[in-house]
């Protein structure tokens, strides 16, 4: 049987709207991006991680925030440099297989690299925006296009009008709110603040209504939460109690919602297990 770790030929990355995370085995780099990040620059980073570590990677996982179709990039709100970039082509000129897919759905092979037939989950992750990718009786629920899963889109009714989840709950729209930039909010949150102690809850209790809806609608045995937004003082808490009270009581049970226990590294991970599917 295949090992679920990665091979020496094999060469994972996470590009998300704030970092980029390279991973070949038990080496990593981890670089800033940011909405003006464009594939020339993850081209040098990506370059410059192989001949430092004098690495032989012949497969190129690359786990990216947006819809994928086809191998190429059609949306990226968070990053919209990549719009229309299709690395089989436009990197025709480093000898690797590369395969494209959203961040969350390759976070879900991350995190659940043994799909059982008879299981019913998924995983939610947190980040800038959110984004989720479940499975039902082993299979992947994909949609028509293959792009089920746009948890961030989900509209909520608020007093300022119908928002989307990725507004209220997501990390950056969080920041945007309070003014800030993302390591201050942390910094502000980790002293205590109120106000920013506050939102932070408001974001959680938001995301735990949403997904008390999934939890309705889908009637999983786990779906896993993940991100870095995650780990905001009380936005787990928050997001678990309003989940729970939303929920069926019969479909609640303890764990049914857990934290990824791949770390960092699931969706770079995911990528690498999707393409050699």
């Amino acid at each position: 049987m295949e090992s679920d770790l990665m091979q020496p030929h094999e060469l994972g990355i996470d590009l998300g709207g704030t970092k980029v995370l390279l991973v070949a085995g038990k080496i990593q780099y981890k670089a800033h991006t940011g909405k003006t990040f464009t594939p020339a620059r993850l081209k040098s980073l990506l370059k410059e991680f192989i001949l430092t570590n004098q690495l032989l990677p012949t497969t190129i996982g690359i786990a990216i925030p947006g819809l994928i179709q086809e191998n190429k990039v059609i949306a990226s709100d968070v990053l919209p440099e990549f719009i229309g970039w299709y690395p089989s082509l436009d990197w025709d000129d480093m000898p690797y297989t590369f395969g494209l897919s959203n961040d969350v759905k390759a976070a879900l092979y991350g995190e659940f690299p043994n799909i059982a037939p008879e299981f019913c989950g998924g995983i939610i992750m947190v980040g800038t925006a959110i984004g989720a990718a479940f499975v039902s009786n082993g299979q992947e629920i994909l949609g028509t296009q293959g792009w089920a899963g746009e948890l961030g889109y989900f509209p909520i009714p608020t007093v300022n009008g119908v928002k989307r989840l990725d507004e209220l709950s997501g990390g950056q729209f969080l920041a945007d709110k309070l003014g800030l930039n993302p390591v201050e909010m942390v910094k502000k949150a980790l002293d205590g603040e109120p106000n920013v102690l506050q939102e932070i809850t408001i974001a959680g209790q938001y995301l735990g209504l949403a997904i008390a809806g999934l939890l309705n609608l889908l009637n999983p045995s786990q779906i896993a939460v993940g991100g870095g937004t995650l780990g905001l003082p009380g936005y787990w808490d928050a997001m678990i109690k309003i989940a729970k009270e939303n929920t069926i009581p019969s479909f609640w049970k303890e764990g049914i919602l857990c934290k990824v226990q791949s770390g960092q590294q699931v969706a770079a991970l995911g990528a690498v297990r999707k393409l050699r599917s």
